[in-house]
């Protein structure tokens, strides 16, 4: 025990030697201290440039703020004024170049206002949809697969004629080492190879034959996309006449458009057969992009090689043009052979320019239409079946059916936890984005946030209704009144 007492004794006698104090001004400086205190000069320069950017940004928020709800002597606010100004300025800028066009075109705005208003849309969205094709066609973003070349692994971007390796093509020098002619392609600006060279297979011999991606896949994509695009480019005759007769029709009220009908008539085409030479386009062209997806889908390889191949945005640029046509040519023909009643879409329409601006009914709508325009524009990457939740709260808003509330708000919120797990896995960093990646995540977070929006907008028209009698709808029948049991019309 004493012999312990005395080992401890001098183990403490020796500590100062092992360990220089800290705080003694006559020893030497320790290590640690030098870097706890560049720690503290570190800390209270950065807080002080931390206090600098805080108060100017206090600043800018009390001048924004200051602007914002500066008001002029009507009351009114300046921002609201600058913004109204503005518009009228770009909207007779527009009415002008608009004017124009139609002086030099000799068609006068009693013209246009006979155009049939349907048919018109339809006819400018054909015209977009065809512009829509024509710039899938030769993007490398039909489909997308890891292969590899002597055990090296790259990743492939394929369109329905050529290839590329690596986010714009920055790994496509690596095909230019085997096979001669790559890069010289039309539209590849040196980073494509066509298809049909790396079909032929290589002109260098591979050093790994086995560990590298077979010639017949790159034929296989090949003969799909040959017969994609033959599709697609027949598909694109019936698709131009969809925008011509189409555009015809609606203007057929127009007195030289109307001759022209007139004379078909008198060669025995009747106003009733013409109308079924337009919708045979309208559904010509539906087929056609129907076929060319479901033939290039079934006649691409399973992969490159490594891993499995996918479809892309130009490949998903074809599917929204599909869902387009599909839309407006079943409108198109519905109207043509008045097959509906537009009585309760004017109805709609009129509902929403009616409604105050500076509602939470006129914010559901505009909200709404977002949303759906949102969905639309996602199926480049996938079919978003979430829009429908968008048509359950449109007949919520115009219904009043407060059931259709309940639906949505629930539908919605699971919706929501699904969408915030999502959110979570996807990668942080945009750069690992395709550009078709990139644009749908980013159209994600806009529903995403829109879904509150929409959810918070609900809250506040529901308190706008409080009080009213009329507000809403039974959800169970009063059989007092003779009324009976059924489904939500």
């Amino acid at each position: 025990r004493t012999e312990g007492k005395g080992v401890w004794r001098r183990g403490i006698a020796t500590l100062p030697a092992v360990l220089p104090s800290m705080s003694s001004p006559d020893g030497p400086p320790s290590p640690m201290k030098e870097k706890v205190d560049l720690a503290k000069e570190k800390a209270a320069e950065y807080a002080a440039i931390g206090k600098e950017y805080a108060a100017a940004g206090a600043q800018k928020a009390k001048e924004l703020a200051g602007k914002v709800l500066a008001k002029d002597e009507s009351g009114g606010y300046l921002v609201v004024n600058e913004a109204k100004a503005r518009y009228q300025a770009i909207a007779a800028r527009g009415a002008a170049f608009s004017k124009d066009i139609l002086d030099k075109a000799d068609i006068s705005q009693e013209d246009l206002s006979k155009l049939h208003r349907i048919p018109a849309v339809v006819s400018l969205a054909s015209l977009v949809i065809g512009l829509l094709l024509i710039f899938s066609h030769y993007n490398t973003g039909w489909v997308r697969g890891m292969m590899w070349i002597n055990g090296e692994v790259y990743e492939a971007y394929v369109s329905t004629t050529t290839a590329e390796l690596g986010k714009d093509g920055a790994d496509s020098d690596v095909l230019k080492k085997y096979f001669d002619g790559c890069g010289s392609g039309l539209f590849g600006n040196g980073k494509t190879c066509a298809l049909s060279t790396l079909c032929a297979g290589p002109t260098t011999p591979y050093d790994k034959p086995e560990k590298s991606t077979p010639d017949q896949a790159w034929c296989d994509l090949e003969d799909a996309g040959g017969l994609a695009n033959t599709l697609l480019t027949v598909g694109l005759i019936p698709g131009l006449g969809t925008f011509i007769l189409t555009f015809i029709f609606a203007a057929k009220e127009i007195g030289k458009v109307g001759l022209v009908l007139s004379k078909a008539e008198s060669q025995g085409i009747s106003m009733t057969a013409q109308k079924y030479i337009i919708a045979g386009c309208w559904i010509a062209f539906w087929g056609f992009l129907f076929v060319s997806m479901v033939a290039y889908a079934a006649t691409v390889p399973d992969t490159l090689g490594v891993g499995l191949l996918t479809l892309e945005a130009s490949f998903g640029v074809v599917r929204l043009s599909f869902l387009l046509v599909t839309v407006f040519g079943a409108l198109l023909i519905v109207t043509l052979f008045d097959l509906w009643r537009p009585d309760g879409f004017i109805e709609a329409w009129m509902e929403f320019s009616e409604t105050p601006c500076l509602s939470a009914k006129k914010a559901l709508y505009i909200e709404l239409m977002l949303q759906l325009a949102c969905y639309l524009a996602m199926f480049v990457d996938e079919v978003k079946w979430e829009m429908l939740l968008v048509v359950i709260c449109a007949y919520y808003v115009d219904a009043k059916v407060k059931n259709f509330m309940v639906m949505y708000v629930v539908l919605t919120t699971a919706s929501i936890l699904f969408d915030l797990i999502t959110l979570n896995f996807m990668p942080q960093d945009w750069q690992v984005y395709t550009p078709g990646q990139a644009f749908t995540h980013g159209l994600f977070m806009v529903v995403l946030i829109l879904k509150f929006l929409i959810l918070g907008t609900i809250y506040l028209y529901e308190k706008e209704n409080d009080g009213e009698s009329s507000g809403w709808k039974q959800m169970a029948p009063d059989p007092e009144k003779g009324e009976e049991d059924e489904i939500a019309e």
